[in-house]
């Protein structure tokens, strides 16, 4: 069991790095939209296509999928395993659970990603939710599902923003390996990347329950439809569309620094802090 919890550890690093590099890309991409430098729309499935254009671009792509795919194994290997004993009352079973399920998000974008690259084109994920959620509004009580999948993914934004504010992501950092100057910087990007994270959730949320309301599944919209949301409010919603791009690069640079100080060990020895370390 060590030998694969060592094997499932590497995947989980390299992982990190994958996801990060999605996220800064996802970033810079809003940024240079926003900007009027770049054409294409800023999600996780449309910068496929913009690497596609580079050279070497689909084994960019492939790398990036590799990681993604380790760090789902990684996720559920979690969730089975218990490596840090969370135990099997209902506490315990419901965090390996949202353990198990937050993979979902990446293996979507990875299926997307090889879809593209083994077919030459990709769903619109735009389209087909907008699709779904049609299908569903037809269905008896199914403004009500739509409604509550609208607040289900609000909460998951309120949580994130909740994690980050009560220190969780310190959790299983190795602060004793830092920098003084790494130490400040994780601390930055960790709160930057999980509020332009948890505000990102909350406009989709938004966008379900408005769907809800006016049984209208076009209400229905992705990750750029939510920056383009946030932009839409004059002067304020421009800074507040360039600081979640901001904040989306800063959880990228913030998960190579995770993938890189991680603990993997159940229980970490926290040392005092030598106030002569310097940065």
């Amino acid at each position: 069991m060590n030998e694969y919890k060592t094997y499932a550890e590497k995947l989980a690093v390299y992982g990190c790095y994958s996801i990060a590099a999605v996220y800064i890309l996802v970033g810079v991409m809003a940024i240079l939209s926003f900007m009027g430098i770049l054409v294409a729309k800023a999600d996780e499935e449309r910068i496929v296509g913009v690497l596609l254009e580079l050279p070497l671009g689909w084994l960019i792509i492939v790398l990036i999928v590799a990681g993604m795919a380790g760090y789902v194994i990684w996720r559920i290997f979690e969730s089975i395993t218990d490596p840090y004993n969370f135990g099997n009352d209902l506490g315990g079973i419901a965090k390996r659970a949202g353990i198990g399920l937050s993979a979902g998000g990446y293996a979507m974008i990875g299926y997307s990603a090889i879809q593209i690259l083994l077919t030459g084109e990709g769903g619109n994920s735009e389209d087909e939710q907008q699709m779904m959620v049609a299908q569903v509004l037809t269905l008896p009580g199914g403004t009500w599902m739509i409604g509550f999948v609208g607040v289900v993914i609000g909460i998951v934004g309120l949580i994130q923003i909740k994690y980050v504010a009560v220190g969780a992501y310190k959790k299983r950092l190795k602060f004793h390996a830092m920098s003084r100057s790494m130490e400040t910087a994780i601390h930055i990007f960790a709160w930057a990347g999980y509020i332009a994270r948890g505000i990102i959730l909350l406009v989709l949320g938004y966008f379900f329950i408005s769907a809800a309301i006016k049984t209208d599944p076009e209400e229905v919209g992705d990750t750029d439809s939510a920056f383009d949301f946030l932009g839409d409010f004059g002067t304020i919603g421009h800074v507040v569309f360039i600081a979640v791009a901001i904040g989306t690069i800063s959880y990228g640079l913030y998960m190579i620094l995770n993938g890189y100080f991680y603990s993997f060990e159940e229980d970490i020895k926290r040392p005092q802090i030598n106030n002569s370390k310097k940065g």
